[in-house]
């Protein structure tokens, strides 16, 4: 019996408190005043939570779903803000089919953490949220993963056990040049704790026969040298790289400068890699947005560039009219990012 394990960058799956009569600021009792010159919100109440932008979420649950016809195993998600958001999107959007949720925490200002969705038995979950930065560019802030390395292992059929990795490293966002190079460091000693991670959880021979996979936003191209760690030194594979075509390997759409690349990912183990020989992965991109509806009633802009790395001198020009849910607009969409699939026996 095969497992579909799936990663997506689910963006700002959030909740927001739903005001009524009364509000912040509300000097009766029902707000809870302390002190008369402050407001505050009611006591914590999750039927007084509502998810942030419901299209989103709806074309989201579609996009992680195969538009409802096929609910993955296990889903890898990022940028959820809370176990009362993650809990919420499974119960109004995906009619409660998940068993297992699973948050911590992070420590990232945005709190665009790394959740689980799972029907698959959940063993044993560790987290890297207090991990140290062995060179931190601020000393007041000292740790590596602001959205974690959160670590789990599950349970397959035949009892058969599979650990995952799942990250959302740092962001290549930067307003200044310096900014970026800052950012490149930090995500490369991401990768490579990563790395490290794996090394100590399978040491020896554990190594080439456990089954285990690295997943999620990596938020870098696999040339890139932050990437190494991962795509060159710890003997992964990328599944990614079986589909045939390079051009059908991309994963996000940048809007602002109209391109894509692969950002997404799942990192196989040696033994995961033999247990799945010619198994490729599918990348649904249906819930992807896209800028302006032209004057001929098609979508704009008609082609975007495929970049390998960045900085790509030689990107390659690609068809943007995929098909798309009917209800994407420019401005409803699932995510920019791509929900990834894979099958694991």
């Amino acid at each position: 019996m095969a497992h579909t394990i799936c990663t997506f960058n689910v963006n700002n799956l959030f909740v927001r408190y739903r005001f009524g009569r009364k509000f912040p600021g509300d000097r009766s009792a029902a707000s809870m005043i302390e002190d008369p010159d402050w407001g505050y919100l009611p006591s914590y109440d999750p039927d007084l939570m509502t998810l942030f932008n419901p299209e989103q979420r709806e074309l989201a649950a579609r996009a992680m779903t195969a538009d409802r016809t096929a609910f993955p195993d296990l889903v890898c998600l990022q940028e959820v803000e809370s176990l009362l958001a993650l809990r919420r999107f499974n119960e109004e959007h995906l009619q409660g089919q998940y068993r297992h949720a699973l948050l911590v925490d992070s420590r990232d200002f945005r709190q665009i953490d790394v959740g689980i969705l799972s029907n698959l038995e959940i063993l044993d979950v560790r987290t890297h949220v207090d991990d140290h930065d062995p060179t931190p560019d601020d000393p007041t802030d000292p740790w590596l993963f602001s959205r974690d390395c959160l670590e789990l292992e599950v349970v397959l059929s035949g009892n058969r056990r599979l650990s995952l990795f799942v990250n959302h490293l740092k962001s290549k966002y930067a307003e200044t040049p310096a900014e970026r190079v800052r950012a490149d460091a930090l995500r490369k000693r991401q990768a490579e704790r990563v790395r490290d991670i794996l090394r100590e959880r399978f040491s020896g021979n554990r190594y080439q026969s456990a089954w285990f996979a690295v997943v999620g936003d990596l938020n870098d191209e696999a040339l890139s040298d932050p990437m190494k760690p991962l795509s060159e030194d710890a003997g992964l594979v990328n599944v990614l790289d079986r589909i045939p075509d390079d051009r059908e390997r991309w994963t996000h759409w940048y809007r602002s400068e109209n391109d894509v690349s692969q950002l997404d990912y799942i990192y196989v183990s040696p033994a995961l890699d033999t247990a799945t020989d010619g198994v490729v992965p599918r990348i649904e991109r249906r819930g992807v947005s896209f800028s302006r509806i032209l004057q001929d009633g098609g979508i704009g802009p008609r082609e975007t560039e495929l970049h390998r790395i960045d900085g790509d001198q030689n990107p390659t020009r690609i068809d943007f009219r995929f098909p798309r849910f009917p209800e994407v607009t420019p401005r409803s969409y699932a995510s920019d990012h791509c929900a990834v699939f894979f099958e694991v026996p």
